[in-house]
């Protein structure tokens, strides 16, 4: 391939009048830079708050998880809004209660269940935890039996 290996611009007579161009807008760039620079420049701290700092930012984290995963964790969500629905009912919570109504249902019994050996330990742990509910016996049986039986397939 030829490629023409001549200059884009003349240079001729005209170059002395190039020069003469970029002077000029070297010498008029050089006077309007102070002002330019004053009034055409971003000010960040002028469009947010003073009051809200990084720290105060919620910070969120994303992760991809395997399928197999992700299916354990959305059984393990489905196995704890149901616990808790059931913890409202057997205790009578409604949901604009207090926080002491709240203090009264057991947390993390899904946990302490997934420890335990065998059911009979889960289910004596499950009755003495639920002691205080405000519902009859049959029907805190029937929910610490079904429990047991949701917490089988975790």
């Amino acid at each position: 391939m030829n490629y023409m290996k001549r200059s884009f611009y003349s240079t001729t007579a005209s170059s002395s009048s190039s020069s003469n161009i970029r002077d000029h807008l070297n010498n008029s760039s050089s006077t309007n830079k102070t002002t330019s620079s004053l009034n055409s420049c971003v000010r960040f701290n002028d469009l947010t708050p003073i009051s809200k700092t990084f720290d105060e930012r919620e910070k969120y984290l994303t992760a991809k998880y395997p399928q197999q995963q992700m299916q354990l964790i959305r059984k393990r969500l489905k196995v704890e809004f149901w616990l808790d629905d059931q913890l409202r009912f057997l205790y009578n919570i409604k949901d604009d209660s207090s926080q002491e109504d709240h203090d009264q249902c057991p947390e993390d019994l899904i946990d302490c269940l997934l420890d335990m050996d065998n059911e009979s330990e889960r289910r004596r742990f499950l009755i003495e935890k639920l002691k205080n509910v405000k519902q009859s016996r049959s029907i805190t049986m029937e929910f610490i039996d079904e429990f047991l039986h949701r917490i089988k397939m975790l």
